[in-house]
């Protein structure tokens, strides 16, 4: 996964609804090392059977490791506070990150990156299963069970 920074050159999807995708530039440093650090945090995920087989049985049939790997994943910056994160479609290659997630701190980002990753690999809108990846990647701590795909039905994006 790639960070979408001011430098590099990336344009993600046009604004839907609350969901835009930003580049971290230089006002948004703080969120941009709270993003770091998550994405550190999640190396320690890599090679962990348990969460790769749990991504495994997603609609894609991805590993945790290979969507991880995969340069064609985007992370950008979304400054909405009432939603933790998007993905432009399920199946899409688009991630952001909204400020709520941030307010939460470097937890709830890498949760919410796992959680969107999930949508990556196929998970869909109506079932926990996105949410559900926290349980088995290590972010139990930060898992919501009442979070089923998406919380804003209106808009074709996914939370």
């Amino acid at each position: 996964m790639k960070i979408n920074t001011a430098a590099a050159g990336h344009t993600g999807p046009v604004k839907n609804g609350v969901a835009e995708w930003l580049a971290y530039d230089n006002k948004l440093d703080k969120q941009l090392k709270v993003l770091q650090k998550a994405l550190e945090t999640l190396k320690n995920v890599k090679g962990w059977k348990p969460c790769n087989d749990c991504f495994s049985k997603l609609p894609n049939g991805k590993s945790f490791d290979d969507i991880f790997n995969d340069d064609t994943v985007w992370i950008s910056y979304c400054p909405d506070n009432a939603n933790y994160g998007f993905t432009n479609r399920v199946g899409g290659n688009e991630i952001t990150v909204c400020e709520l997630a941030f307010r939460w701190g470097v937890w709830t980002v890498g949760g919410t990156i796992v959680h969107e990753m999930g949508h990556v690999n196929g998970a869909p809108t109506d079932t926990h299963a996105a949410e559900g990846t926290l349980l088995c990647c290590g972010y139990s701590k930060v898992h919501d069970p009442t979070i089923i795909g998406t919380r804003d039905v209106e808009f074709p994006t996914y939370a």
